[in-house]
């Protein structure tokens, strides 16, 4: 071999590399691209499904083999929802107590959170193992504690103690994702506030509260979501109409012999766009503050 031939294999092969490394990258990416693909049809299935159930009459529902377009096109299943004033108010109890419980999770939270944060006290690490604690016990076991203690208190089938138990395992949430932000802000910007005149709780609010939006954002999404999709407790505690939520209104669709699967597909759809609408608009506030206290300052 001269060495002219030499010379340019010497300056073929490094783009002969590149041109396998990228190769490669293109290969990974694609396969990456085809597994989210399949992950994306296997959780949009049921969704898709849902939807077209609920726009085609219940003799369409259990034909096999089935169809994804309806023969017949009809909107009865949502014309039954929006003409019950039943249904309405269980649309309304859900709203409030979904509202009363993510607002009183983020105050009460927040202030805990900053105590735990900014201080240090007797019985610190014993308060944050036994919040760590409460998200890891299953709520199920809680059911026959709370029914009786509802039944004492006079709390049975209220909105009150739906509220009351929701808040027993959303605060806990609360605390530790607001606490591992607030620990990332330096303390010298609150210093920094109350040597020009605020007091804490001014320094607080002017300074800690808007750099923590997005956990708070996040925060309070998930505790929404929480409470919007509860089923155990509400089963357990309410029992009238007028103080039921949309997880038990949609059971109560399912009978023993007969089943109403189109109302009971809208029903899903409705309950379903609330939380579909909050993640679109804030999803990456909620990524931001979850992810925070990953960080260390």
């Amino acid at each position: 071999m001269t060495v002219a031939q030499l010379g340019a294999a010497a300056h073929t092969r490094p783009y002969l590399g590149k041109i396998g490394i990228r190769g490669r990258e293109r290969l990974i990416n694609a396969a990456s691209y085809l597994l989210l693909l399949i992950a994306i049809a296997i959780v949009f299935f049921p969704l898709a499904w849902m939807l077209t159930v609920s726009v085609r009459p219940n003799i369409e529902v259990m034909r096999m083999p089935p169809t994804w377009l309806p023969e017949i096109f009809t909107l009865e299943g949502y014309r039954k929802i929006f003409a019950s004033p039943r249904y309405l108010l269980v649309f309304a109890n859900t709203m409030v107590i979904s509202l009363l419980v993510t607002v009183l999770s983020l105050i009460l939270g927040a202030m805990a959170a900053y105590a735990l944060a900014r201080f240090k006290f007797a019985g610190q690490r014993a308060v944050l193992m036994f919040l760590i604690t409460t998200q890891m016990f299953p709520l199920v076991l809680l059911c026959i504690p709370y029914f009786r203690i509802f039944i004492t208190l006079g709390l049975y089938d209220t909105r009150t103690s739906l509220i009351v138990v929701y808040l027993t395992f959303t605060l806990p949430f609360c605390i530790l994702m607001l606490r591992s932000y607030f620990i990332n802000i330096p303390r010298d910007i609150e210093e920094a506030a109350m040597v020009d005149g605020c007091s804490r709780l001014g320094a607080i609010f002017r300074t800690l509260v808007p750099m923590s939006y997005p956990a708070f954002i996040g925060a309070g999404l998930y505790t929404f979501l929480l409470a919007w999709n509860e089923f155990l407790f509400a089963v357990v505690l309410i029992e009238s109409w007028e103080n039921r939520v949309l997880t038990m209104a949609i059971y109560s669709l399912m009978a023993e012999f007969v089943t109403d699967w189109n109302t009971m597909m809208a029903f899903s759809v409705l309950a379903s766009l609330p939380l579909v609408m909050a993640f679109i608009f804030l999803q990456k506030f909620m990524v931001q503050g979850m992810t925070a206290g990953a960080l260390t300052s």
